[in-house]
């Protein structure tokens, strides 16, 4: 089983790296924050934290930032009908405060905002993160801990959604940033929402 990779950043898509180690290419999915911070590293030497899930459909390798995260990922795709892509998706728009958050508030509306997760299938989420809340708890940050404050979360939303509907990644984060500028407090739908109305 592969539990990590140290090696050069070849390729960084929006879902997805190649690192080449020793000479072999490793394709690996990843959550969107990971793309964030690895926008700098093409052609640099990384190392992420690996989960090498084997099927009879295949294997895949899902990569991470920090061992931390990989955890909260076995367990987010370890719920009751979640499987690993979905839970992938769920940790491109969330962490385990925001759906800690989102679960004690039943808030499926934020929730939705994960494309294509609306109707039953937020519904069962939802469900199945307030089932699990003390497992989640022990991924939960103190405030000295966190290494990004709301804003930043929300203009990563902002940028991911555009992104998905459609926006090379340079263009939505410009278009964020300028309308962070004008309008500091605003969420992620609602950055979004000025963004194709411009």
């Amino acid at each position: 089983m592969i539990a990590s990779l140290r090696g050069t950043l070849l390729r960084l898509d929006l879902d997805s790296i190649l690192i080449e180690v020793s000479g072999v290419g490793y394709e690996v999915m990843i959550p969107f924050p990971l793309h964030l911070e690895l926008r700098e590293s093409i052609g640099k030497e990384i190392f992420i934290h690996c989960f090498h899930s084997i099927s009879d459909r295949g294997q895949k390798l899902f990569g991470f930032q920090t061992n931390k995260d990989r955890e909260l990922f076995k367990l987010i795709k370890s719920l009751h009908g979640i499987g690993e892509l979905t839970a992938l998706k769920i940790l491109s728009f969330f962490r385990a405060d925001d759906l800690y958050q989102i679960a004690q508030a039943d808030d499926r509306k934020t929730l939705e905002r994960i494309p294509k997760v609306k109707g039953k299938t937020s519904e069962k989420i939802l469900f199945e993160i307030k089932q699990n809340l003390k497992k989640l708890e022990s991924f939960l940050q103190d405030d000295s801990g966190k290494e990004f404050g709301p804003i930043h979360i929300q203009d990563d939303l902002a940028i991911l959604a555009l992104i998905q509907l459609g926006y090379d990644e340079k263009t939505a984060k410009r278009e964020v940033d300028l309308i962070r500028k004008e309008s500091p407090d605003l969420e992620a739908g609602e950055i979004v929402k000025k963004v194709i109305t411009k």
